[in-house]
């Protein structure tokens, strides 16, 4: 991308949008969710793809950003295996702040998902690769779980749906990497066709 086109009125006011939302999550989350510690998405805002977690983890809430300490070193390492890195991808979660899998109930997603869809909308992606069940489940109307769900493309509004285990599971049970790395080459090769 050139200089000239990342400062051009239709990014800036893509960013400045961007940023309106995550004051917006911030404001009527603090209200709804007092003393939380708010994690917004990060990354390259005008990527062709996005990844999405379920919530962000306690070394997110240091660094301000999602993907942070163990996890996020695994999905760095998963990341430059497919020849991309955080600067080339967007990051964000469904749920934006730490928040265990048990705590994430069908308020908290009804609260979110509306949001999250928004982000979406804004940064405009080919492809977003969901990290566990609860992202997948918000784009995918499926009871499956992510094992049976993953390794394969759906659709949501025109945008290609990747769904893979979390790095977090992954940390809990290694013997799903080489699914994840199955899954990653379908991203790969469906990025290099954006090219």
């Amino acid at each position: 991308m050139t200089q000239g086109s990342l400062f051009s009125d239709q990014n800036l006011q893509s960013r400045e949008t961007l940023d309106h939302i995550y004051q917006e999550i911030f404001k009527e989350a603090s209200l709804k969710f007092p003393g939380k510690a708010f994690i917004f998405g990060d990354g390259n805002r005008f990527s062709s793809v996005v990844f999405v977690g379920e919530s962000p983890g306690l070394p997110d809430v240091e660094t301000g950003k999602p993907f942070q300490g163990p996890v996020g070193q695994l999905l760095d390492k998963i990341l430059a295996a497919i020849q991309l890195d955080r600067q080339r991808v967007y990051l964000t979660n469904v749920v934006k702040f730490v928040s265990s899998a048990d705590e994430i109930s069908a308020d908290l997603l009804s609260f979110f998902t509306p949001y999250l869809f928004r982000e979406i909308a804004v940064i405009n992606p080919k492809l977003i690769v969901t990290l566990g069940n609860t992202p997948t489940k918000v784009f995918i109307n499926s009871k499956d779980k992510i094992s049976a769900l993953r390794g394969r493309f759906y659709d949501f509004n025109g945008i290609k749906i990747l769904p893979t285990f979390n790095p977090a599971y992954l940390l809990r049970d290694p013997s799903k990497k080489k699914e994840v790395w199955e899954d990653m080459k379908i991203a790969r090769e469906f990025i290099d066709k954006l090219s």
